[in-house]
């Protein structure tokens, strides 16, 4: 690779960009779970040969540290793999220390961590998205507390944190800093796509109700929308279904999209409840009993079949996490190459009788680090953290190098040069960048001003993009989860817990696939029956008090939609 000094753009200065976060989180408060996404820098965005102290190379020896990176498995033929390739080898290049990369699989990362620190070897940074994990290791005293290293060791993240009341709520846990976070644009994240063009054939109107969503699937299903004169196409999936019924993406659960929590502000109460589960229930049973989903669908665990249904052209509606990314826009350009008179819309989340919400969002701050407390030397992983948001290092990981990833266009933004070439080099790497302050990069952090209007392709995905903020970014469809709590069960609770996780899950999954053998009310009988005998009572009791003893701490999700720009 090309040494970084050709690389020229405007400067900003480093405290002007913690002054831009600190004005952000001067306005209110806000958060949210869920997976990053690429993005780009502001249109003042500093040059690593700009910038001064962060690009000059360290001398003498730099001290050693081990540091997780999600493998995700789509790295192109010729880049190497995640621990060894042009990004890893730019940052033990620049970086005041030398980073030994560790492998997490992406799509079972808690087992795999659980190896690893069961085994001795997790690396002295965590990097991991669920935070409830991250809560779990803290609270078995996995992870170091961090007030103490933050002050002795860092600059610019104390200088972040210190002007951002949001992301001290969100990153202290039991009374004490464990985690590294970052601010966030406000963005979608989880979406839904229909085949409008089927809409259309058929003479059906958006689905704006679970009932109008049912018929929809069922027409897609059995009204040959693709005009082949088979019966092979599908209407639907369970994606995004539990948020129909203000479900998924609760603050103490490990996986989102869950059924199994259900905890709601009633009167100022932190409760549970049950009549949203049941509704999810019925409704996902509606769904497998007409046929409009796979019968095998709970062996599609990653969702990848649904995936290459819906690139076939066999499936109606589809849905995914990552709306404005260039992994979406890859398969939506693999969708058009295979049908290629397809129309494409974004479908707001139907209406039930619980209200219409939002699917999971990017939040405006996020967690994603915390150290190991085995880690030998914690200044050593801190001024990595440090390191890693400062402007020029955020700019060259999101962006690569100017004059051959891209050139700065008319609005002052990174615009890419080959596409096709940043796709094989650039397109993987976002999981170096879990510590971008992306929430301080003005308007090119948009993944939209990646995309060239005058392209026919690259139109269309802003559409969707646009109709996907319009659909999902609004305060008259807030996020179901309500609350983020500031603190995790107990270890025992937390056994508990997973146990019961697993009982409800298999009486759930038996009361889809069962038919009339089977109902929902006997499910649900079931489930609370296993619920009270398994201890849930005690896990309902400690969420509900942890909400009245941290009132000060906690995080109310209604207060993320102060955050968004018109």
């Amino acid at each position: 690779m090309k040494n970084n000094k050709k690389m020229k753009a405007t400067t900003i200065t480093l405290a002007m960009l913690l002054t831009s976060s600190a004005m952000l989180a001067a306005c209110s408060s806000k958060d949210n779970n869920t997976a990053a996404s690429t993005a780009a820098p502001s249109n003042n965005a500093a040059s690593p040969s700009d910038s001064a102290a962060p690009s000059e190379k360290p001398t003498g020896a730099k001290p050693k540290i081990t540091v997780s990176i999600y493998d995700r498995n789509a790295i192109p033929e010729g880049e190497g793999t995640y621990t060894d390739n042009r990004w890893t080898k730019w940052i033990n290049e620049h970086a005041p220390v030398q980073v030994e990369f560790v492998p997490v699989p992406r799509n079972n990362s808690i087992e795999k961590w659980n190896v690893l620190f069961a085994s001795g070897e997790a690396p002295d940074l965590v990097m991991e998205f669920s935070n409830p994990y991250m809560k779990e290791l803290a609270s078995k005293g996995q992870l170091i507390p961090l007030d103490e290293a933050i002050s002795k060791y860092s600059t610019n993240y104390k200088t972040m944190i210190e002007g951002n009341e949001i992301l001290q709520k969100l990153t202290n846990f039991n009374g004490e800093t464990y985690f590294f976070g970052r601010s966030m644009p406000f963005t979608t994240n989880q979406f839904i796509m229909i085949r409008k063009d089927w809409l259309d054939k058929l003479n059906l109107q958006m689905p704006k109700t679970a009932e109008d969503y049912l018929a929809v699937a069922k027409a897609f299903t059995e009204q040959d929308p693709d005009g082949n004169g088979k019966k092979d196409t599908l209407g639907t999936t369970f994606h995004d279904v539990d948020f129909f019924f203000q479900l998924g993406q609760a603050s103490d659960e490990l996986l989102p999209m869950s059924m199994i929590s259900s905890y709601h502000l009633s009167n100022d109460q932190y409760e549970r409840t049950w009549d949203r589960p049941t509704a999810d229930l019925a409704f996902k049973k509606a769904l497998y009993d007409a046929g409009v989903v796979d019968k095998d669908i709970f062996a599609d665990k990653n969702g990848q079949k649904a995936q290459q249904d819906w690139i076939n052209g066999k499936l109606g509606i589809w849905g995914a996490g990552g709306l404005e990314s260039a992994t979406q826009y890859t398969t939506y350009e693999s969708f058009k190459k295979n049908n290629p008179d397809a129309e494409v819309a974004i479908l707001p989340l139907p209406q039930t009788e619980f209200g219409q919400f939002a699917p999971a969002l990017n939040p405006i701050a996020q967690f994603t680090a915390g150290i190991n407390a085995t880690a030998k030397n914690v200044e050593a992983v801190v001024q990595y953290v440090d390191w890693l948001m400062t402007p020029e290092v955020q700019q060259t990981l999101m962006f690569g190098i100017e004059g051959e990833n891209y050139t700065i266009g008319a609005d002052g933004c990174p615009k890419p040069i080959d596409p096709e070439k940043n796709k094989k080099e650039l397109s993987w790497n976002g999981d170096y960048q879990m510590m971008s302050q992306l929430g301080t990069m003005g308007k090119c952090v948009d993944y939209s001003n990646q995309l060239d209007p005058e392209k026919p392709l690259d139109k269309e995905y802003l559409s969707l993009v646009e109709q996907g903020r319009a659909a999902y970014l609004s305060a008259d469809r807030p996020l179901t989860s309500e609350v983020v709590l500031p603190t995790t069960l107990p270890e025992d609770l937390t056994v508990n817990k997973n146990t019961l996780k697993t009982t409800l899950t298999n009486i759930y999954t038996k009361a889809i696939v069962s038919g009339s053998s089977y109902t929902v009310d006997q499910a649900m009988k079931e489930a609370q029956n296993a619920w009270e005998k398994g201890g849930g009572k005690a896990i309902d009791d400690f969420f509900k008090q942890a909400y009245v003893d941290n009132k000060d701490k906690v995080i109310y999700t209604k207060d993320y939609y102060n955050f968004l720009t018109k």
